[in-house]
């Protein structure tokens, strides 16, 4: 008797949201707290406390990862002994719970490298992109060696990190801070240049189509599961990221979509186009690529995401940001994010987002290093290549045009075709509602630890999401 209550109550929302598509007016809104049982981005490493000043900074060690938080207009100091020979990469995770209040293009961190004379080698300032949506912000500092690099930064010694978070956030608690220093070793020759000028401004290849696979995402970088090539399918409640590791080589891109199964043949469901978010991370944890909402008429909300190919010498790139962070070979990171104003006052539990990844390209030879870069976290290891081997989809069509019609035929059959004016979008959101109800597993409350960082903006204005 209780399951066919359930049922019954599992309906009357089903009725009640079609009904609210076929008369005029607003949708009701369902939940007051929108973001209830959202899984927090789970911060993982050594206990660690950012000092006041420059003298007491702690020392930061290579490989290592460390947590602390920052308050509203803090600045947290912390110390890196570098040599004169290796580039490094000093990463800063600031992680807002889901449903802070934050401010658009305005809240976040800065994360700074100075040098032993107190010079800046490189600043990075990551900032929430969409209105009032909490996620997890991520970036890095770098110093480089070679001839492009600043000589005043090549030098050995003891180097400077601070973490400071915007003064007028709009949440007042403590952002957990995850930080990650990572040193990559000197090359002895090999291919170091960059990816030529203009060989890959095509039309990006398509992500596959078809059936999908369910891979739950992790709620960090630590514990993102692999991804290969194919399309896979998770639960996500409103408010969550979600993070999936993807293998590149050398001379390697990636290109993904993430989407909702949702039909969008009626132009109500516009009201959802930056309902997804996403964003694409390198080995480093440095930003890599913002998606694009790139939905067209008759297709499900979704946001895309497409790299460069990886080149060592791309970090030299006089192009944008985009360009010099795919300058490794190894795990790149996607990160995920359901926005819950867009779709919380539609549903209660969990919701289905589709991930299609395609790793595309031939794959080419890299720079001879002197040291082990896999170890250092630059690379991929021989089980990480047999499991991405193993994972991999096939990718049906031949040539891009081929792909492409594909991935958009693929598109359009997950949606719930025939229904129209905004009834089928909204019956899948109320299906959503029913099946959490019988099926989701408990929700995992993700409290943060302590607050991470986030700040300005460093290649000029994003793109939404």
């Amino acid at each position: 008797m209780k399951d066919r209550s359930k049922v019954r109550t599992g309906l009357a929302a089903v009725a009640a949201l079609c009904a609210a598509a076929a008369a005029p007016g607003p949708i009701p809104v369902a939940a007051a707290d929108s973001t209830a049982g959202a899984r927090a981005y789970e911060t993982q490493g050594t206990r660690i406390e950012g000092a006041g000043d420059d003298t007491d900074a702690p020392p930061l060690t290579t490989g290592r990862t460390y947590v602390d938080s920052v308050a509203p207009g803090e600045k947290r100091y912390y110390s890196a002994q570098l040599d004169g020979e290796s580039a490094a990469y000093v990463s800063a995770v600031a992680a807002p719970r889901p449903g802070a209040g934050v401010a658009s293009y305005r809240d976040g961190v800065k994360v700074t490298l100075e040098n032993p004379d107190g010079g800046i080698c490189d600043t990075a300032s990551p900032k929430v992109e969409t209105n009032d949506v909490a996620y997890p912000l991520a970036d890095y500092a770098s110093r480089q060696i070679g001839s492009g690099s600043v000589a005043s930064c090549r030098k050995a010694g003891r180097y400077l990190v601070t973490v400071e978070r915007q003064a007028d956030s709009q949440d007042p608690d403590r952002w957990p801070l995850e930080l990650r220093l990572m040193v990559e070793p000197p090359v002895k020759g090999g291919a170091t240049g960059q990816t030529p000028e203009g060989s890959w401004h095509t039309t990006p290849p398509r992500p596959p189509s078809g059936s999908t696979h369910h891979q739950q995402g992790g709620r960090g970088f630590a514990d993102a599961p692999l991804v290969a090539t194919g399309a896979w399918e998770d639960q996500f409640r409103p408010g969550e990221t979600h993070f999936y590791r993807v293998p590149v080589e050398w001379g390697q891109q990636i290109s993904a979509v993430a989407e909702l199964p949702a039909d969008g043949t009626d132009k109500s469901t516009r009201l959802l186009d930056q309902a997804v978010g996403m964003r694409a991370y390198n080995p480093a944890r440095g930003l890599a690529k913002r998606g694009t909402v790139s939905a067209q008429e008759g297709e499900p909300p979704r946001t895309e995401v497409s790299t460069a190919p990886a080149a060592y010498g791309n970090r030299f790139a006089k192009a944008d940001y985009s360009i010099r962070a795919m300058s490794f070979t190894g795990g790149y990171y996607l990160a995920v994010t359901l926005n819950p104003s867009d779709v919380a006052p539609h549903v209660k539990g969990t919701v289905p987002v589709i991930l299609r990844v395609r790793v595309a390209g031939d794959t080419r030879s890299g720079p001879t290093y002197d040291g082990n870069a896999v170890k250092a976290g630059f690379g991929l290891s021989d089980a990480d290549r047999r499991a991405a081997k193993r994972q991999a989809m096939p990718v049906p069509g031949a040539g891009p045009q081929a792909a492409a019609d594909e991935s958009r035929d693929g598109l359009r059959a997950v949606g719930y075709a025939g229904l129209g004016t905004g009834t089928a979008l909204l019956l899948g959101l109320g299906v959503w509602t029913l099946s959490a109800r019988r099926r989701a597993p408990a929700s995992v409350s993700g409290a943060p630890v302590e607050d991470p960082t986030t700040g300005q903006q460093r290649y000029g204005p994003p793109p939404a999401w």
